[in-house]
């Protein structure tokens, strides 16, 4: 996550995570902690009743079977600032409390979304409400290293990036989230990326292979320029409204969709992390990933067992149909054995063992099988 910083345009000297050109997400409270989940779930008053491994598996088991209630004890308040087409996609979450900066009242600053130039793309052929996956595209397209050099990240594999260091990555690698991020501190040779958020190192990537192919560099450095006289323009014509008299509440009606506003916005833990597991997703716009991902970065450390159970079990886990599952399952019994013991290593015990073998179609009495109970 990008480094919190301090917002020079408020005196009470905020914490934030800035995002896109102008945009930031501050901190403003926080109500409740692990703690409160935890207090919520067992209807207690007191804490240190259980210890800290037990909380963390109280949480575990509330986040994967969905139990919601203990997670909405916790609240969180912000401060954001955002394009306005980005502000409609969020107001869509009608689980927060919202209150927004009103251009009735106050006169609109000369603050208007540019997207960088790594973030524009053309529509999607298969993806009918998004943009091209401009990275993957341009990835694909790079010709082999003339060096012959191999990829670090997948054996045998032609490099079409090769660092000072001589660490190589292949076009296939560039398009993998880790890959590209292990590699970009071999490629700069500094620490300055790993602050980056998520969609800044995308961003940037795209960036680096632009120079490949100039002239589609070209071409969405126009884009660019357009969107950004476009923005000009809409104000100069706002500023003349305003000094010829119009009342603020008509001039705004001038401006464009990429205007910024800001909102106050609170929220629950519980709709909070459905908001990030739907708009840090790969398919979610860009621009409210960046969002979301700044926003993330504030919930993490305040929320530390109940981030590790969303990130493992809602964020990245994924969902089987009843027909993926009778597919997936394995069906001899070495295999399933296999399926426990690798589990099993990566530190589920007998009780969540047995959730899997429910999951699967598979017999609960092989867990106490290969670890009987004392």
């Amino acid at each position: 996550m990008s480094e919190i910083q301090k917002n020079p345009e408020y005196p009470t000297e905020l914490e934030y995570r800035r995002f896109l050109d102008h945009g930031f997400v501050a901190l403003i409270d926080v109500m409740g902690d692990d703690a409160s989940i935890v207090q919520a779930a067992r209807v207690s008053y007191g804490k240190g009743t259980k210890t800290m491994r037990s909380d963390k598996a109280l949480i575990s088991y509330l986040m994967r079977h969905a139990h919601t209630t203990p997670f909405e004890m916790v609240e969180f308040k912000f401060l954001m600032r955002m394009p306005v087409f980005i502000a409609r996609q969020v107001i869509r979450h009608r689980t927060a409390s919202v209150n927004e900066y009103s251009a009735r009242y106050s006169e609109v600053p000369d603050r208007f979304w540019v997207p960088a130039l790594g973030a524009i793309a053309e529509q999607d052929n298969v993806n009918r409400q998004g943009r091209l996956d401009k990275l993957r595209d341009l990835a694909r397209r790079l010709p082999a290293h003339a060096s012959g050099a191999t990829c670090k990240y997948h054996d045998g594999a032609v490099a079409v990036l090769v660092a000072r260091d001589g660490t190589g990555i292949c076009g296939h690698a560039l398009s993998d989230v880790d890959a590209r991020s292990d590699f970009v501190s071999h490629w700069r040779g500094d620490d300055e990326a790993k602050a980056w958020l998520p969609t800044e190192e995308y961003a940037y990537w795209v960036e680096e292979l632009l120079e490949h192919f100039p002239a589609e560099k070209e071409k969405l450095a126009n884009v660019q320029a357009r969107i950004r006289e476009a923005n000009e323009s809409a104000y100069a014509l706002y500023r003349q409204l305003l000094e010829d008299g119009v009342a603020r509440e008509l001039a705004r009606g001038v401006l464009p969709l990429t205007m910024y506003t800001e909102w106050y916005w609170k929220i629950d833990l519980h709709n909070l992390f459905h908001f990030l597991r739907l708009r840090m997703d790969a398919h979610a716009q860009y621009e409210v990933r960046a969002l979301a991902e700044a926003m993330a970065g504030f919930v993490a450390p305040r929320v530390p067992a109940a981030w590790e159970a969303f990130y493992n079990d809602r964020a990245q886990g994924t969902f089987l149909s009843k027909a993926e599952r009778e597919v997936l399952r394995p069906l001899d019994a070495a295999a399933q054995t296999e399926v426990l013991r690798g589990l099993h290593e990566r530190g589920y015990r007998s009780r969540r063992l047995k959730e899997v073998c429910r999951k699967l179609g598979m017999e609960e009495n092989m867990v106490d099988e290969l670890w009987p109970p004392k």
